[in-house]
């Protein structure tokens, strides 16, 4: 197997996407295509995984590890082009036998939801709204306004039943926006990304976000 692509060949894109997450939440990736000499179809394996830690388990099986198989095959395809072939395989702590891998989007999922010990996956600024809108797939976990030299947020009446807070600080910058409950996170944040999505009425060159992450 090669690290390198066959003449005329390139990574998908979905591939590197999937290469480069893993590698944001601190899991390895490995990435082999057919050798140079290979004499049939070219086709690439795909495997992102990490070790387990002792969280990781919440059932009777113990595997070693997070591991997902993956491969993107030339057959059917025009030249120079390669498609997912089957599902592939993944082995998980608490199921180590392999088993059908699910879908790219539910592997990102699992590896946002699982980073690598140590590896802080929130990403800090201050950043404009315009600078945050220009980052592919980021979600907002907190942001900020600043009005007359005060920190502040309003308060939104329905911010609760999103899974977020908004409080009034006043100069502090501690008690900025912020996603009030971890098990409710994921939909606090979509909530407030299509909250700051351009177009929105709300906010302007004031506003700021503080703490945002790259979404599945």
């Amino acid at each position: 197997m090669s690290a390198k692509p066959p003449e005329g060949y390139t990574v998908p894109q979905i591939v590197t996407g999937l290469v480069g997450y893993a590698k944001l939440h601190g899991w390895q990736s490995l990435v082999q295509w057919t050798p140079p000499d290979y004499s049939g179809e070219p086709y690439v394996t795909v495997q992102v995984g990490r070790k387990a830690i002792e969280s990781d388990y919440t059932g009777f099986k113990r595997g070693p590890w997070w591991i997902y198989k993956l491969t993107w095959h030339s057959r059917g395809c025009a030249p120079g082009k390669v498609k997912k072939f089957g599902t592939g395989l993944v082995a998980t702590p608490d199921d180590p036998e392999w088993r059908d891998a699910p879908s790219v989007k539910q592997i990102r999922t699992v590896i946002h939801d699982h980073p690598a010990p140590g590896v802080d996956t929130v990403r800090k600024g201050p950043i404009s709204r315009g600078e945050f809108n220009a980052i592919p797939n980021a979600r907002v976990l907190r942001f900020s306004y600043d009005w007359m030299n005060l920190r502040y947020v309003e308060w939104i009446e329905d911010a609760p039943s999103w899974g977020w807070v908004l409080m009034n600080d006043y100069g502090n910058p501690d008690d900025r926006c912020v996603v009030s409950r971890a098990d409710s996170r994921a939909m606090a944040a979509e909530h407030l990304t299509a909250f700051l999505t351009p177009g929105r009425a709300y906010g302007g060159d004031n506003l700021t976000v503080d703490e945002w992450e790259i979404a599945p």
